[in-house]
């Protein structure tokens, strides 16, 4: 809802990353139950609350029943996973000078076997490819770059599922096929030896040029909002800071100003420490789990978070994340039972990641990869630069969460559809209502029968 989500996973050989500056499957944090009455506005900052939690809370959120908002908000935390709508979102730019492939699964349904449409890519900046890509899925982009004019930019050739969606001029440097619409608010300019077969339709405002592009051209006005829910980022710190007297922490003897190290089992609870620091941490994660980190994670040779079936983390970091050596996080066959949201500027993953399974929202932090990446999940930060390969499962179920995991009512008062999701994803006159058409939802979901903001197929 109007928090955000994120999933990354998968499976890392000699991975370096730099980072500074969207039907229940799995229980996620915040089920499905009866709705607060206080209504703090999907708008309104975490307001801690100053009581302890009562036992029959701590039983709801062990047994997946009953909502567990955030204290003082009508808010859970299942209603976080509204901005996992695309595999990959960038605030600003996304960049991949490596081989680019995406597509999708889902866990519940599938395991960890790939291969679906529903893996879309975005960035309220340019999007830009230099080699081979195949999109399993979408390209949006709501602005152009200020270096090269351009929104949406397809070198090495490669194809599209879906559509482009660019809210300035496209450029196409290699043969790409798109097999449904292509949206240019500007050109579409074709390099030499290049070639672009559209499938669908191309749309581009009256007097822009589309020379050589082969499919039927509509001229009218193109519109692309930015895609990716960047205006309003959720406040990690003030969502840990929300925890501090809401924990679970003396049912296993730890302090709130604990830091976690070595060997760790977690059974069943929220946990609210100080850091997780040291040279070699395993955290063993035996039923639903949220760890609410006030400071930063700073491992200097492996981090390891292990999965008992049916378990699922919610890691919340104020701080930074680093993690220098091996990393081995979550499930590659359930990627949206692990998820991560990193509040600072700097997350720093230099390691190899055998697998590396979890969602992870970083929206003040530049990616920069080095080599190649393979993952499960999606990716949401401020910048993505990749120079090496880049391969991204996206496990659809991390949107299904957000349509039953949820507790904020319909009526919710809101902003955009960012700040709604579940049965009332759209914001309508003020208000989170069922979606009546395409326009009511957040890009790339359309509006279903039912009212409900789902993925689009072709």
């Amino acid at each position: 809802m109007k928090l955000a989500r994120l999933a990354l996973a998968g499976a890392v050989a000699g991975c370096a990353w730099v980072v500074a500056c969207g039907d229940v499957v799995s229980q996620p944090i915040g089920a499905a139950g009866t709705a607060p009455t206080t209504d703090a506005g999907m708008d309104a900052p975490v307001h801690p609350d100053t009581g302890a939690d009562s036992s029959a809370d701590a039983s709801g959120f062990c047994s997946g029943q009953g909502p567990v908002p955030l204290p003082g908000t009508n808010v859970c935390l299942g209603d976080l996973a509204n901005v996992f709508r695309f595999a990959a979102c960038a605030c600003d730019a996304l960049d991949v000078s490596g081989k680019l492939t995406t597509d999708s699964f889902d866990s519940p349904g599938e395991g960890g076997v790939a291969g679906g449409d529903l893996a879309s890519i975005a960035a309220n900046g340019e999007v830009s490819t230099n080699s081979t890509t195949t999109i399993g899925g979408s390209v949006w982009s709501g602005g152009t770059s200020t270096q090269t004019g351009q929104a949406v930019t397809l070198r090495g050739g490669g194809t599209v599922l879906h559509d482009v969606q660019a809210g300035g001029p496209v450029e196409v440097g290699g043969k790409y096929v798109a097999l449904g619409d292509v949206w240019s608010n500007g050109n579409v300019t074709l390099d030499t030896g290049a070639q672009l077969t559209v499938f669908g339709t191309v749309h581009v405002p009256a007097g822009d040029s589309t020379t050589g592009v082969q499919g039927t051209v509509v001229n009218g006005p193109v519109q692309v909002a930015p895609p990716c829910d960047c205006s309003s980022p959720i406040d990690v710190g003030a969502v840990v800071a929300a925890f501090a007297t809401h924990n679970d922490d003396a049912s296993i003897g730890i302090t709130s100003g604990a830091t976690l190290d070595g060997t760790v089992a977690l059974p069943c609870g929220r946990y609210y420490v100080a850091s997780i620091a040291g040279a070699n941490v395993t955290l063993q994660v035996n039923g639903r789990v949220a760890l609410f980190v006030s400071g930063d994670v700073n491992v200097t040779q492996s981090l390891t978070v292990q999965l008992a079936p049916s378990a699922e983390l919610d890691l919340f970091v104020a701080g930074n994340f680093a993690v220098m050596g091996s990393l081995a996080v979550g499930d590659a066959n359930a990627a949206a039972r692990t998820r991560l949201y990193v509040g600072g500027a700097t997350l720093t993953l230099s390691a190899t990641a055998t697998p590396l399974a979890a969602n992870v929202y970083a929206p003040n932090a530049i990616l920069q990869l080095a080599a190649d990446l393979e993952m499960w999940g999606a990716v949401f930060a401020k910048t993505m630069q990749f120079s090496g390969a880049f391969t991204l499962h996206y496990d659809t179920s991390v949107l299904q969460l957000a349509q039953s995991g949820g507790c904020a009512p319909g009526g919710t008062t809101c902003k955009t559809c960012n700040d709604c999701g579940g049965a009332t994803p759209a914001c309508i006159s003020g208000a989170c209502a069922p979606c009546a058409t395409n326009a009511d939802c957040c890009a790339p979901l359309v509006c279903a029968s039912d009212g409900r903001c789902v993925l689009a197929t072709q």
